[in-house]
């Protein structure tokens, strides 16, 4: 009978103690929802802003400041190692020392779903117009679906084998160069990609637009792809049929490490390849010494391979050594002083301090050897910073 029995004070402490935990309870859930609030709002306050158009297209901005600082010991080659083309037996040596940032670039991006699958643009430039210090377009195009159109890298350009040298120039033997083109690609879901184009030819002299195919795979270890182009270019005596077939390849053999390699063969193509600015439309005239026809009115043959091993120490730290070389195949009208082969050598590497900002260099070997036997070289300090944003 007394078992059960409560006072009444004993009934008053229990309901005391059951609101205070009621109450306790409401504050820490109160407290817990603040706390999750304040951090949704500091996550939000550290998130890009996102900048759209009148089309709700999501836009963005980037670019990097690159600051390069050059010492050669032999020939002053200029604002990169391309200088090398020009160098005769007979040139009088004479070191030289550079600083510019000239290579810095910026550009603005879009993109939006459609029906049509993604739509995009790109834009943007750099400082190496005429040779450095003058505002260039690099690209300009759009994307919707599997085509492109406007301004952008050339589909026989060789961009993931090729090794991402300091220098501007970068190595001898892969191409490298951006035109107005019209482009459809088409991948197949497995890592197979096939691209055709019809292009601008890149240089005044050629006769129509250029047509380049690429075919490419890429695996857990590495990537493989060949490409093929056909131009026509004008002479002083009528036109003449150019083309090239590259295949190039990357591999990862260890933790870190990659090997890039590309060959290229091809007839009039040296206004394509490696050190292109410095070309001649025919042979027998002007101060360049290698040209894409000959005295005849054939297209001259070549080739030219790289072939590239880097490896990553850790997530911040980097080194690379790559090897390439371009030769040109005798042809009429050659000069004792024409160039025969370019040959360079990159030794170098880069050190992140933080996420977007880098500093390294590398030492450039330049070769370059003329059809009577004779060889100029020069080895070249190039010390950089980048800072991306």
């Amino acid at each position: 009978m007394f078992g059960n029995y409560r006072s009444p004070a004993a009934v008053a402490v229990g309901m005391a103690a059951a609101s205070l935990a009621v109450a306790g309870s409401a504050q820490a859930e109160t407290l817990t929802q603040l706390e999750a609030r304040i951090a949704a709002l500091e996550a939000k306050e550290q998130e890009p802003v996102q900048v759209t158009n009148r089309y709700g297209m999501a836009l963005s901005f980037y670019g990097t400041v690159k600051v390069d600082a050059v010492m050669d010991n032999n020939y002053g080659l200029g604002n990169t190692i391309g200088g090398i083309a020009q160098i005769l037996d007979g040139t009088a040596e004479e070191s030289d020392q550079k600083i510019h940032a000239f290579q810095s670039r910026f550009g603005f991006r879009g993109e939006q779903d459609t029906e049509y699958g993604k739509l995009r643009f790109n834009v943007e430039g750099d400082f190496f117009g005429g040779g450095g210090g003058t505002f260039r377009l690099r690209h300009a195009y759009g994307q919707i679906g599997g085509w492109t159109i406007g301004q952008t890298w050339s589909t026989f350009s060789v961009l993931g084998e090729a090794p991402a040298v300091w220098d501007f120039n970068g190595p001898a033997g892969p191409a490298s160069f951006r035109v107005p083109l019209v482009r459809y690609s088409h991948d197949f879901g497995n890592g197979s990609n096939i691209t055709a184009s019809i292009e601008e030819d890149y240089v005044s002299w050629g006769d129509r637009p250029a047509f380049a195919v690429a075919a490419s795979h890429s695996f857990d270890q590495g990537s493989v792809r060949v490409a093929y182009i056909n131009r026509k270019l004008d002479y002083a005596g009528g036109t003449v049929t150019g083309w090239g077939a590259n295949v190039g390849a990357t591999y990862k053999p260890w933790e870190g490490g990659l090997i890039q390699a590309s060959y290229t063969r091809g007839e009039g193509i040296s206004s394509i390849l490696g050190f292109s600015g410095y070309a001649g439309q025919q042979a027998g005239a002007g101060a360049p010494t290698f040209f894409d026809v000959d005295t005849n009115g054939d297209a001259i043959e070549m080739d030219g391979l790289s072939l590239a091993v880097s490896h990553k120490i850790r997530p911040d730290l980097s080194v690379l050594a790559a090897y390439g070389r371009q030769s040109y195949d005798s042809f009429a009208g050659a000069r004792a002083t024409d160039t025969d082969k370019l040959e360079t050598v990159n030794i170098g590497g880069k050190y992140n301090l933080t996420e977007n900002f880098a500093v390294g260099g590398e030492v450039i070997w330049a070769n370059r050897t003329q059809f009577d036997g004779a060889e100029v070289d020069n080895t070249r300090l190039h010390l950089g910073a980048t800072f991306d944003f």
